[in-house]
């Protein structure tokens, strides 16, 4: 019930695009046209996650994973990433930093982001890395987690009828298409700030809780 409450709060705002920050993070999301967040479906879990699949192309400035990422046989931590005109330009790791360039050359939508996600530290009692990333994704802990995804969108994301979401729609609507979906999870001390197209500015999310 509450994260239904937080998804049609989240839903009711004409947002911009929103500004997340952290000691390591200080990055732009579009959450584009046509859109609505989701999440705690029940298509996954544990679920309780609440996410969009934004406009790739407003994605811009600096992304930090302190969660580690477990992919393939391939452990990769301290991950960070510079986003320019949605796409990244910078990356680099403590480990695992060639797997990690070689992931985003997989496409040419590998390089893009397809999905933001925040989790309430309310709802998860997960605390600790498991290398799974369905568990991961949804880590609670003290401060909660946002994490992003590079690669695929989601279509169910889209504010329509997803059945009519042809490939040169979610073009023009900025959904991201390519075969990476790489999860990318920060449990850091966070600030979400929305900034709505009236020129307000609400905070949404912080020290690991939604504050609609």
């Amino acid at each position: 019930k509450n994260a239904q409450t937080i998804k049609a709060k989240l839903n009711s705002k004409d947002v911009k695009f929103l500004h997340v920050e952290s000691d390591n993070i200080d990055l732009e999301i579009v959450p584009g046209e046509k859109r609505r967040w989701i999440g705690i479906t029940g298509r996954n879990i544990p679920s309780f996650e609440i996410f969009i699949s934004p406009d790739w192309r407003g994605v811009r400035g600096k992304y930090y994973a302190n969660q580690p990422s477990y992919r393939s046989g391939n452990h990769v931590k301290g991950i960070r990433l510079e986003f320019y005109k949605g796409r990244v330009v910078k990356v680099a790791a403590n480990q695992g930093g060639k797997f990690a360039r070689k992931q985003l050359k997989m496409d040419s939508g590998a390089d893009k982001v397809g999905e933001f996600s925040l989790t309430d530290k309310r709802f998860s009692k997960i605390n600790r890395f498991m290398a799974n990333t369905l568990f991961d994704e949804n880590f609670g802990g003290k401060y909660g987690n946002c994490h992003i995804a590079l690669g695929s969108s989601y279509s169910n994301t889209f504010a329509g009828d997803s059945r009519k979401l042809t490939s040169a729609r979610k073009k023009q609507l900025g959904f991201n298409e390519s075969a990476l979906h790489w999860d990318l999870v920060n449990t850091e001390k966070k600030r979400v700030t929305a900034h709505l197209k009236s020129g307000r500015r609400v905070t949404i999310y912080e020290n690991g809780r939604f504050i609609l």
